[in-house]
């Protein structure tokens, strides 16, 4: 998601030296030097007047270095031997009933514990309870009363609700499992957690049950999901059972309209009910196109993937007796979708429906033909959606195809994407994204390529968003940076600039600047983040780092790392450790230590300067100061009057180990016209104006 609104983080007060908790085991990258030194005491109100602060190593949390004892992790990026993820296997009709603005539905859920515990209770997400009357949350929603429970069963047993007992720490007032061999949850705010009769041993499985309904809330609500007029989005719209991970066994953080999601991959198989003549967008695969379109709209489908134009399928009023079979009650639509994340959907008879093709993978060294990724857009026909209809489906396909191009292939048979609900920015599920209308058309490709990155992270690389936004948002913002240049080159008139490198570096400074940078390794579901600086940092921020990141290691060097870390971590869960691991050892095992403390613990920004250029003899001596508080290497480049040009490096070691300044000598002949840090701009330095030097005659 992106462009959140601002009312929805509150700003507190963040000390500068801020390192996520108290850790304990040294991350140790294949072939690094050991990174056991102690960091010493840092004032977090240090400035370039004063001492520099020394970036320390990174610790691991005690819950990850047990995960590595046990063969689950490594320290070398590369899921263990041993990892494992759980999986879920969700059956679920639903009915909405418009009349009422209210979702019906009743699922079944086959989960099977891949993990070597036993586990005596389960966590189950009820995150539309963020809108009952008594539901923490962060931010004003209208209050719809949230979920409706009228059954819950486990492996056949009916569960029995219980009242949180009340108790100075939290407590799901659940009792112990040798007091009653009765199945009963207890709900607090948006978790359900249930007591097991019995375990649920290693390797077996258990059938869960749940009937709920609830009322739809008004658009935007929480920017994410709900209905205007006749549109609506259900997004986390069902009994969703909580991660169970090898790092910290069950993650339910509740849900309070901060951060987004932390998701296991499951299998759906979905049947939707809406009114005759509605349009279904969703995840997955539609089963029963020939009993809920008409061959006319069939055909329309067949000849959008056949030639790859963009195929008007439906407008709205005037073609939709010919798109749907005859029949006038409500209509069933059934999706199916394999080992992703989550399920959504939206639904209207306000939509026109447009479909086309993207065309990923393939060719290479093998010669295969490319896989078809079906292409569907949805968007009402207003003025203020003027851009959908003019590139919506040919953005999406365009969004997929880079994202394949830059990344690896989409893995999924269709992508869709949705008008609608929002007002500002989009969000993102298994292979649909909901946005707002837009008029410009490169604003709405920006969106699009944004939302449509998330396909690979989180989607795939199932990070969690709720502790480590930057996994997520971060990465898609870079990525997206990185497709929109080679569609549209560098950053013109229209569209957002957030959406090229040159307009994410340009929001982070401009808080860098005002003093507001801000640790990434703040947890994004809490009241840690300051106010306004959410995108700022998880999003621009990261951007910019992992920009500075390829800088330092070349754009070979860190593409290959980090494709290669995405793709090992499909299907599973990664943590930050298991990036900065990833990339250290695609480095050839270099000790990065420095960088990531850096860049994701502090708020520390750079800024380098040249203090002087003197000639003495034969001989020219460049000075340079470091005025901010990032250390990073400092690339020189000297312009001579013959057209040389010198390049130098002066290593990151001369900062760490407290310097202020530093000098190079270089020849003094031929005469130098020139000296520049960092010319290409690879680093995202707070002040430039002080980077160039020329000889006065010159200036």
């Amino acid at each position: 998601m992106r462009n959140r609104p601002r009312s929805m983080v509150r700003r507190v007060t963040v000390p500068l030296a801020v390192a996520a908790g108290l850790l304990a085991t040294t991350i140790l990258t294949r072939n690094a030097p050991a990174q056991t030194r102690v960091a010493p005491a840092v004032d977090p109100g240090a400035t370039a007047a004063g001492p520099r602060p020394i970036p320390g190593p990174v610790y691991e949390s005690v819950p990850f270095s047990r995960a590595v004892a046990r063969g689950t992790r490594t320290r070398t990026g590369i899921p263990g031997p041993r990892y494992w993820v759980q999986h879920a296997r969700y059956t679920i009709e639903a009915t909405l009933d418009v009349a009422r603005n209210r979702l019906e539905g009743q699922e079944t859920v086959v989960y099977l514990n891949r993990s070597p515990d036993s586990l005596r209770q389960l966590a189950v997400h009820l995150r539309q309870n963020v809108f009952a009357p008594a539901s923490p949350r962060r931010e004003q929603v209208p209050i719809t009363g949230g979920v409706t429970l009228s059954r819950v069963v486990v492996n056949g047993r009916p569960s029995a609700p219980v009242t949180p007992r009340k108790r100075a720490v939290p407590d799901t007032g659940l009792r112990p499992a040798n007091e009653s061999l009765q199945p009963e949850y207890a709900v607090a705010g948006t978790v359900m957690w249930i007591r097991l009769a019995t375990p649920l041993l290693p390797g077996d499985s258990l059938r869960l049950a749940v009937a709920w309904s609830y009322t739809l809330p008004p658009a935007p609500a929480d920017g994410r999901e709900g209905h205007e007029d006749h549109v609506y989005f259900m997004g986390y719209w069902y009994p969703q059972i909580a991660v169970y991970d090898d790092v910290n066994g069950w993650v339910a953080d509740p849900y309070q309209l901060e951060a987004e999601f932390y998701m296991d991959p499951a299998d759906y198989d979905v049947r939707l009910t809406v009114p005759s003549g509605w349009v279904v967008g969703a995840t997955g695969t539609l089963q029963n196109a020939a009993a809920i379109l008409s061959p006319i709209a069939r055909d329309s489908l067949a000849a959008a993937r056949r030639s790859g134009r963009v195929v008007r399928v439906l407008t709205p009023g005037r073609s939709a007796g010919r798109v749907f079979t005859a029949g006038g009650g409500p209509a069933t639509w059934h999706f199916t979708a394999s080992d992703v994340r989550d399920f959504a959907w939206g639904t209207s008879d306000q939509y026109a429906w447009d479909a086309t093709r993207a065309l990923v993978g393939g060719a290479g060294a093998t010669g295969a033909a490319p896989d078809t990724v079906d292409i569907h857009s949805f968007f009402r026909l207003t003025p203020s959606a003027a851009a959908w209809q003019a590139g919506g489906a040919r953005y999406t396909r365009d969004a997929v195809q880079q994202m394949s191009a830059y990344l690896w292939p989409y893995p999924y048979p269709r992508m869709t994407s949705m008008e609608g609900v929002l007002n500002s920015g989009g969000m993102e599920y298994p292979m649909v994204t909901l946005m707002q209308p837009w008029a410009d058309t490169l604003s709405l490709a920006g969106d699009l390529m944004h939302e449509t990155g998330h396909m690979w992270f989180p989607m795939q690389v199932g990070s969690n968003e709720t502790r480590y936004p930057w996994m997520d948002e971060g990465l898609t913002q870079f990525n997206a940076a990185q497709g929109m240049r080679v569609l549209y080159g560098e950053p013109r008139v229209g569209g957002r600039p957030n959406d090229s490198e040159a307009g994410q570096r340009a929001i982070y400074l401009r808080a860098a600047r005002a003093g507001e940078d801000t640790p990434l390794m703040l947890p994004g579901g809490g009241d840690d983040y300051p106010e306004d600086l959410y995108v700022m940092m998880y999003y621009d921020k990261t951007a910019q780092v992992l920009a500075a990141l390829r800088g330092l290691l070349g754009p070979e060097v860190f593409h290959r790392g980090f494709v290669t870390y995405g793709r090992r971590w499909v299907g599973g869960h990664p943590q930050p450790y298991d990036f900065f691991n990833a990339m250290s050892d695609a480095a050839g095992g270099q000790d990065l230590s420095w960088f990531w403390t850096t860049w994701f613990y502090e708020g520390w920004p750079l800024h380098q300067v040249l203090d002087s250029v003197t000639a003495t003899g034969d001989s020219v001596t460049i000075t340079i100061g470091d005025q901010g508080l990032a250390p990073m290497p400092v690339r020189l480049v000297v312009t001579r009057a013959d057209g040389s040009v010198q390049r130098l490096e002066v290593p990151v070691d001369v900062w760490l180990r407290g310097a202020r300044r530093t000098a190079v000598r270089v020849a003094r002949e031929p005469r130098i016209v020139r000296v520049t840090i960092d010319p290409a701009a690879l680093f995202p330095d707070l002040d430039r104006t002080k980077q160039t030097w020329v000889p006065e005659g010159m200036r």
